[in-house]
């Protein structure tokens, strides 16, 4: 991979400015949030948020800790599941390279192991999770498959990650799709899966449907093809099925709902015990004032995972669905890097 010439003087002046995912930093202090959890042990956000305090505070048994208490608390925290899955990787940073290779030690494996079923559950619960995690991750270049001449590349890409801190999916959106300019849509098809993942989940939190739809056709294509799926610690996902299910969600909050139906029935076929997919069908169902499908769907929910019995309202009613909190508005996209397609 390298930059198309005529970009490298711009590309070179960002690559000397400082990462995101090293700037993150506390916008309330620590002392505030520990005495907010400690006022309502119950509070799972609380506990989440004084997790990620202690993260950077490198107190990482007490990040742990309060992590863990937010998923007890609360099972369906996704954000403290992805949290949760990268903190061995803060711990330990030499586990990139072992993971990679295939090397980690038996006393990170359990660990490790952890790590990609959290990862997992988190992205099943939330395609569209909370992201502010990946700012604290800093994956060394050879995991993305980038070489030393690539470090252009890597800092739009950590830039890219480091927004997630502050919510701000446009700039992360504009970082990734700088990455892409110049391509077509076939050449796309050959990026590697972790880019299409990154810019399909800030492309789609900021609302660039059309972006994020196509990203994850591609990996849903491309898992479909691959004979031996395996997940990794970039990308969450690696059954055909689960980006199935993805790509549902993401076209769901596009406006295309009848694919997002076909999707999804067509997940639960294949995969009774993906509650999460049931879930999804209940509230596109109670959207569209179908009843009956809708409890139909909650109780398969319900019969998939037995230890939720909030997926059924008061006296078996669907539960009423939720509204993405965000308005519909547009960034603009930035223009910035262009090179050469590169997968892996």
């Amino acid at each position: 991979m390298f930059l198309k010439r005529g970009m490298l003087a711009c590309v070179c002046l960002l690559a000397a400015t400082p990462l995101q995912a090293q700037k993150a930093k506390l916008l309330v202090p620590l002392d505030s949030l520990i005495a907010r959890a400690q006022r309502d042990s119950n509070d799972a956000p609380a506990h989440y948020e004084v997790a990620l305090g202690y993260w950077l505070a490198k107190k990482y048994d007490l990040a742990e800790a309060h992590l863990r208490e937010a998923i007890a608390i609360e099972p369906k925290t996704a954000t403290a599941y992805l949290a949760l899955s990268y903190l061995p990787f803060a711990r330990n940073s030499g586990l990139w390279g072992d993971a990679e290779k295939g090397k980690v030690s038996a006393e990170w494996l359990p660990k490790v192991e952890e790590a990609y079923h959290l990862r997992k559950q988190a992205y099943l619960l939330d395609p569209l999770v909370d992201l502010r995690p990946l700012a604290l991750m800093i994956p060394p270049t050879g995991t993305f498959g980038l070489s030393r001449r690539d470090a252009a590349i890597y800092t739009y890409v950590m830039n890219g990650l480091g927004s997630f801190w502050t919510g701000d999916y446009s700039k992360s959106y504009q970082f990734f799709s700088s990455i892409a300019e110049g391509y077509t849509e076939e050449e796309r098809k050959k990026f590697a899966d972790w880019f299409l993942w990154y810019e399909g989940l800030s492309a789609t939190h900021t609302f660039q449907y059309s972006r994020g739809v196509s990203d994850f056709r591609i990996l849903l294509d491309r898992s479909v093809a691959r004979e031996n799926p395996d997940s990794n610690e970039l990308v969450a996902f690696a059954d055909a099925n689960e980006f199935r299910y993805a790509l549902a969600v993401i076209l769901d909050k596009a406006g295309q709902q009848a694919e997002a139906i076909k999707l999804l029935q067509e997940s639960v076929t294949n995969d009774l015990g993906l509650y999460m997919a049931h879930v999804r069908l209940a509230e596109m169902y109670e959207e569209q004032h179908r009843t009956k499908s809708a409890l139909q769907e909650r109780r398969r929910a319900l019969e998939a995972s037995p230890e939720d019995p909030g997926l059924l309202g008061q006296g078996g009613e669907a539960a009423p669905r939720g509204r993405h909190p965000h308005s519909r508005r547009s960034p603009p996209v930035g223009r910035g890097v262009r090179p050469l397609a590169a997968g892996r």
